[in-house]
């Protein structure tokens, strides 16, 4: 593994304010900024005085340095402010090592390299040495090393990633590791360096992808998971392995992996790839069964058993096709065949992680696979070879890279080879072979002559094209090499034949060569054609002699003309036999003979018919032999001449091809079906019609004609015939679609009428069937606690349930949902408090519906109490009618009374409000409600009510006597003008004075009145305390209280109605139910990416193109999302940029932002609105953020809470980690970044860009192909590798580096760029997107559905691939991309 260094926090001291390499606040995690370093660390001034120190450009390195240098740069770097002397001898001895490897400086930028280092090591060689703390060099290097050897000895017992001193903890095992290759070179002895192999062996802890499989990392929560300890105790198991006598290897194995390592030489990052790989698939296997039983025997035989399903299911149907043996062979021993599989599995897996370009080869994959198992086979069970009467043992031994030496590389490059020849797609496709004509060769048992060790003079591995005379004899040749074939060709060892040293020749195209002509549409449907044809002449013939009824088709006059339809149909096959030798005609030195022999006889078989049918029909046409039927019957007389027999035997010799056609009866009887109506239709409705107009027409003779000049010697009506019958025949040929598109009209809306499919299609629709929502989402979204059955009409008379509605689980995901549209812009702050559900704990017993559904609910039902005229029962029920309405006036009620018994705290004032409520509670229960209260005072008191509410709103000291005043009001205006008997509550008041004596009640004049405040009383609690819940409410009812009709069209963003519409009627869809996120089927994500923008930068956003700005453009096309930004960015006066249409306006708006620090808020903001890479990243992520939010709704701890999910994680850090590791373990994203290397050598921001996505989402991995020069004999050489690499502190980390044969890309551009990122990708399904595509959270929420639908059947098996539906959003936005 790599041990590259991640410069983070100090872990012993921090480094000083002044002058830092990296500047970040620790508040900000993720969003740290990284300033721009010179390149390779030119200085500006060094100044006379002591040491200045300044950091070196440890990332632009030439690509034959960084990897080796690239760690002692960074810690030199990290240790520049403590310690300044011990980084200039790391740089110093990275400069050591750069000269060694390139003496000559022959690689591309090394000898600038080395100048520039050599230069900053002359100015620090003497000023460092001032700030030496110790006498010496070598006592320096052990103190610094000491103080981090021993900070790792006090914190590694309690190491964990997730808390704060985990990355500390790294950073000192990289110190140290460093540290540790520097003394080397200075202390004489490795005794001095006490506990040395502890820290290298944890500096290897940070260099993993998803799990930490040291010993160190077992204390993060991803390795705590039963299944993830099984996984891992599954193939540790080395018991009965082999002994490591005769391999490189000295001790025992780790585990199964390490013993395929060393024996046939696979690559060390390549197995520690694979081993992960493994791990996670056995254990998100092992995850659908319950914890208990995961851990049994029996269930872990069973997911190890499934995983050998799908991994050699090809194999085995290759076997089986090739009629050869599996050499897959198990012992009887259940534990003993328990690690045979798991060393099959991880051999294959080695093999295609390896196996770089063959990967588009698959059976080239199986036919390594099968040699390489009977040599592991072999090796475990010491069988001896019968060939050359040793213990079996792999053909290439285990040496370093011999896989990739002697296995991959050879047939990578056939494969390249034959690439080159293609010359970008303009030689013919007959001069040169690709992937699927090279992977067609190992259909055959031919591919056994390659043998194993595979000899590279076979004719598989000749690439140069021979002559013509020459190509005509090669398949003669290697016919008779098969033919004289006598050793075992099952495993092809050591396979020799007697023309072995003659010259190899060219394969050529095994049985397909593409030739391009317009023929190819009748071959292709030659099927279809011939049925058209048929189905036209026989109609036309019927017409013409008039058949009125079915029956008389069996007139033998008719029936021998109907006849002749096979006619025809031989012709057309002479056709189809003609055009098929025609167009394999280029293939025909390397076809099989039998499949020579094949064509010829379909030829002269259509050729013998053709004949044979026309000339039968001219001689026996009207000649009869009659019978006549014994009893009377519809037949009667039963005629047939010998062109009837002829055309019997016809149709017998093609009876094979007739049941052929008609075995998928099932999957094709709706075509045929429809084919039939065509049939029927088009004769009745086209072709009989005309018959009376053509024969009158041929009567008519010519007597003068118009045209001599084109058609001299016309003398009948032919043309005339021709211009009557051409519209109707290409009619007839489009009667299909025409039928089709009429079928798909009607079944496609019978359909979606009954699977509920575009349910909700407007705002409108949206706030109606809103109540609905809760139960759908219910049914879809979360797990079932019970497996639900459902019928067919269930399904389309699904009823909401009532005790389903507004589910914590849905009122969560809602607001999420909610939530993300304004982090994306798409509604404003306004809008998404109108469209927010409440959490608070507040009124649980009755619905609170988001306030965008209750517009104008309130102040209507108040316009209907108020001119109602009536019983209090029509009243009542006539709100109760409108769902929304009735829970509205019923919240409002409720939220007033809530918000009193907080702001009033005086006795009196609670007895008189206690004493109004009490009697508007009592008239209702007692239906007297209107008699008792007037209603022609409401309007007034909502306006009091509303003024009160903003009052409280202010929290203003000041006002205090503004609320009190409000507060009498109200009490006046209920008192006086609303209720009927308010003399009751005037009496209360007057009572409590009544005990008092005369000086009392002179006192009391003066004493506060109603709702005041004074010295020895209080009557108002005001401003109110800070309380979260209450202080939403109080927000929530002003609302409710004022917004009128214009919610009516939230949201007003066309891609926020678009998405929720979208959203909604999705819900009513029937799809899977959904698993728990640990029981789901894991999966990844990858996205190929190459020169494409990452991020727009400050400068193309303020460059022109056609006289406009990119920045004016996207304010232009989104106002509504820019405004939104600039409220989330804290400007109020918003209003006056986007309604000021002068580009010189918003351009001094722009600047304004800039000079307060948004650039790259803006640089966000406009890159999520362009095709960008950060655009699909965001999307691809909120897979993350769903199964997140998911996991966590399914947590047993968070069970009816109702909080804010940050909130949750804030508070429980330990389950935060576990929800982590979690969908760490189900979900992966990889972005293959194809020239992500090139650009970060060269310095290009594109580079910066990639890494700022992987620091702002962790769980990112980026794979790239990465161009290395090794110096080969004095002479650099290009290494291609395949590199994974994530995001650690502020710097990419590389996890695995591959080597690759060569270059990956060598034709198919992106296809090659993804298939060299496939084996970092994780998970049993992987979905491709490319970068035109975006993703949003609430279509990430049903991914578990669609996981599910692989384990539905659709037929006959279980689907492999799925179609999503496509929304590209560069459609409506084209000039900007």
């Amino acid at each position: 593994m790599s041990n590259e260094i991640v410069p983070v926090d100090d872990p012993i001291e921090e480094p000083k304010p002044n002058k830092k390499p990296v500047v970040y606040d620790e508040n900000e995690g993720s969003e740290s900024v990284i300033k721009s370093l010179p390149y390779y660390g030119e200085s500006s001034s060094s100044g006379s005085g002591g040491y200045v120190p300044e950091v070196f450009n440890s990332e632009s390195l030439p690509s034959t340095l960084a990897s080796e240098i690239q760690r002692f740069l960074r810690v030199a770097n990290m240790l520049e402010w403590k310690a300044p002397r011990v980084a200039y001898l790391c740089r110093f001895h990275a400069f050591e090592i750069a000269h060694n490897l390139d003496r000559n400086s022959t690689g591309r930028k090394v000898r600038q390299f080395k100048t520039v280092l050599l230069q900053r090591l002359e100015r620090d060689e003497e000023t460092s040495k001032t700030t030496r703390l110790e006498q010496s060099d070598s006592r320096e290097l052990k103190r610094v090393y000491d103080e981090n050897r021993r900070y790792i000895n006090q914190h590694a017992e309690a190491f964990d990633l997730e808390n704060s001193h985990g990355e500390k903890l790294l950073d000192a095992c990289r110190i140290a590791s460093v540290l540790y290759e520097v003394l080397k070179t200075l202390i004489a002895g490795p005794q001095a360096l006490a506990g040395r192999e502890s820290i290298q062996a944890r500096s290897e802890l940070f260099a993993y992808n998803i799990l930490p499989l040291d010993h160190g990392g077992i204390q993060q929560a991803i390795m705590k998971f039963p299944e993830i300890k099984v996984a891992i105790q599954v193939i540790r198991n080395v018991r009965g392995l082999p002994s490591t006598q005769n391999l490189p290897k000295r001790g025992t194995f780790v585990d199964c992996f390490e013993f395929l390592q060393y024996s046939f030489g696979f690559q060390k990052e390549n197995v520690a790839n694979q081993r992960e790989h493994l791990v996670l698939l056995l254990a998100n296997v092992l995850s659908r069964h319950s914890r208990k039983q995961a851990l049994a025997l029996k269930t872990i035989d069973a997911s190890i058993d499934e995983l050998m399903r799908k991994f050699f299911k090809n194999y085995t149907n290759w076997c089986k096709f090739l009629v050869r043996k599996s050499n897959i062979r198990l012992p009887c021993v259940k534990q003993d065949a328990q690690q045979y599989k798991i060393l099959y599995i991880g051999l294959y897996l080695l093999i295609w992680g390896e196996a770089a370009n063959l990967r588009f080869m698959p059976e080239c994959l199986c036919y390594i696979f099968h040699h390489m198992a009977y040599e592991l086979h072999g090796m475990l069970t010491g069988a001896v070879s019968m060939t050359t009467g040793d213990t079996i043992e792999p053909a290439y031994g285990g040496s370093h890279e011999s896989f990739l030496s002697n296995v991959v590389t050879p047939i990578y490059e056939v494969i390249r080879e034959e690439a080159e020849k293609n010359k970008c797609g303009t030689a013919d496709h007959t001069t040169w072979r690709n992937y699927d004509d090279l992977n067609e060769f190992f259909w055959s048992p031919d591919c056994f002559q390659v043998g194993w060790p595979m000899r590279t003079k076979h004719d598989f591995f000749c690439t140069s094209s021979p002559k013509k005379s020459k190509v005509k004899n090669s398949r003669s040749g290697r016919e008779q090499r098969k033919e004289k074939e006598t050793e075992d060709e099952e495993q092809g060892l050591n396979y020799v034949t007697s023309e072995e040293n003659s010259e190899p020749k060219w394969l050529g195209k095994t049985n397909f060569v593409e030739i391009r002509s317009f023929w190819q549409v009748f071959r292709s449907f030659d099927r279809m054609w011939s049925f058209f044809i048929l189905s036209l002449q026989a109609m036309i013939i019927m017409a013409c002699h008039d058949v009125g009824s079915p029956l008389e088709v069996f007139d033998a006059v008719i029936l021998e003309d109907v006849m002749s339809i096979f006619i025809t149909s031989a012709i057309l096959k002479l056709i189809q036999a003609i055009l098929d030798i025609t167009f394999t005609w280029k293939a025909r030195n390397t076809m099989e003979l039998s499949q020579k022999r094949i064509q010829l006889l379909r030829l002269a078989y259509a050729v013998i018919w053709t004949i044979v049918l026309p000339v039968v029909y001219a001689q026996s046409r009207r000649k009869y032999t009659c019978y006549s039927t014994q009893y009377e019957s519809w037949i009667g007389k039963w005629c047939y001449s010998p062109f009837m027999v002829v055309v019997v035997i016809y149709l017998i010799t093609n009876a094979v091809d007739l049941v052929l056609f008609f075995v998928p009866a099932v999957s094709k009887y709706i075509e045929i079906s429809n084919w039939s109506i065509c049939r029927t239709i088009s004769r009745w409705t086209q072709i009989k019609p005309l018959i009376a107009p053509t024969r009158e027409i041929m009567k008519i003779g010519v007597q003068t004609y118009d045209w001599h000049e084109l058609f001299p010697k016309v003398r009948s009506n032919v043309g005339a015939i021709v211009a009557v019958w051409a519209p109707i025949i290409v009619v007839y040929f489009m009667d299909t679609q025409i039928w089709y598109s009429v079928y798909c009209t009607v079944c496609g809306g019978l359909y979606g009428i009954l699977h509920h499919l575009g349910e909700i299609r407007t705002l409108g629709m949206l706030r109606s069937r809103f109540h609905s929502l809760p139960s759908a989402f219910n049914r879809l979204i979360p797990p079932p606690s019970k497996k639900r059955t459902k019928s067919f009409l269930q399904n389309i008379f699904c009823k909401v349930s009532k005790s389903e509605v507004l589910d914590p689980k849905f009122v969560l995901v809602w607001n999420q949902i909610i939530s993300n549209f304004r982090s994306e812009d798409l509604i404003s702050n306004r809008e998404m408090d109108l469209m927010t559900i409440p959490t608070s704990g507040l009124f649980r017993e009755f619905i609170r519906w988001p306030i965008f559904l209750l517009a104008n609910k309130f102040s209507t039902a108040l316009s209907i109490a108020r001119d109602f005229v009536g019983k209090d029962e029509k009243l009542f029920k006539r709100i109760r009618k409108d769902e929304y309405m009735y829970f509205c006036v019923k919240e409002c009620y409720e939220s007033v009374k809530c918000i009193l018994e907080v702001l009033i705290v005086g006795d009196l004032e609670k007895r008189v409000v206690s004493n109004i409520v009490n009697e508007i509670e009592r008239s209702i229960e007692e239906s007297t409600f209107l008699q008792d209260f007037k209603m022609s005072a409401l309007p007034a008191l909502q306006n009091k009510v509303v003024e009160l509410l903003e009052l409280i709103a202010e929290g203003d000291k000041n006002q205090n006597g503004k609320v009190v005043q409000v507060l009498q009001d109200i009490f006046e205006l209920v008192t006086n003008d609303m209720m009927a008997n308010g003399h009751r509550v005037v009496d209360l008041i007057e009572c409590s004075q009544e005990a008092v004596d005369d000086f009392t009640v002179f006192s009391r004049k003066i004493e506060p009145q109603l709702f005041e405040s004074a010295a020895s009383k209080t009557s108002i609690c005001f401003p109110l305390p800070d309380d979260g819940p209450l202080t939403e409410q109080i927000q929530r009812l002003h609302l409710l209280l004022t917004v009128k009709d214009k919610a009516m069209d939230i949201p007003a963003n066309l891609e926020a109605r678009r998405r929720i519409s979208f959203f909604a009627t999705s819900l009513f869809m029937d799809m899977p139910s959904a698993p728990e996120v640990c029981s789901m089927m894991s999966f990844s994500v990858m996205t190929p990416h190459y020169m494409e923008d990452v991020n727009f930068s400050m400068k193309e956003l303020q460059s022109s193109k056609g006289q406009v700005s990119i920045i004016f453009y996207l304010q232009n096309i989104f106002p509504d999302e820019w405004k939104n930004f600039l409220e989330r960015m804290g400007y109020q006066n918003f209003n006056e940029l986007i309604d000021d249409d002068k580009e010189e306006e918003i351009r001094k708006k722009f600047n304004e932002l800039i000079d307060d620090g948004k650039e790259e808020e803006i640089r966000k903001w406009a890159s999520f609105r362009g095709q960008t890479l950060s655009r699909t990243v965001r999307g691809i992520m909120y897979y993350r953020q769903a199964l997140k939010l998911q996991a966590l709704l399914e947590m047993p701890e968070y069970k009816d809470v109702l909080e804010e999910v940050n909130v949750f994680e804030r508070n429980n850090p330990k389950s935060s980690a576990e929800l982590d590791a979690l969908v760490d373990m189900k979900f992966t994203y990889v972005v293959s970044c194809q020239m992500f290397g090139s650009h970060k050598s060269s310095g290009d921001p594109r580079a910066e860009d990639v890494k700022d996505l992987m620091i702002r989402y962790p769980a990112l991995r980026v794979a790239y192909i990465e161009e290395k020069e090794e110096i080969i004999g004095d002479k650099p050489q290009k290494v291609y590798f395949s590199i994974l690499a994530k995001a650690v502190g502020t710097f990419d980390q590389v996890i695995y580096r591959i080597k690759l044969p060569g270059p990956p890309i060598i034709g198919e551009g992106k296809l090659e760029n993804q298939n060299h990122a496939i084996i970092s990708t994780r998970g049993e399904a992987l979905q491709t997107i490319d970068m035109n595509q975006d993703n949003y959270l609430e279509e990430a929420l049903k991914v578990r559905n669609l996981l599910q639908e692989f384990h539905h059947n659709r037929g006959r098996r279980p689907p492999t691939i799925l179609g999503l539906r496509e929304y590209i959003f560069t459609e409506r936005f084209n000039p900007l991309n």
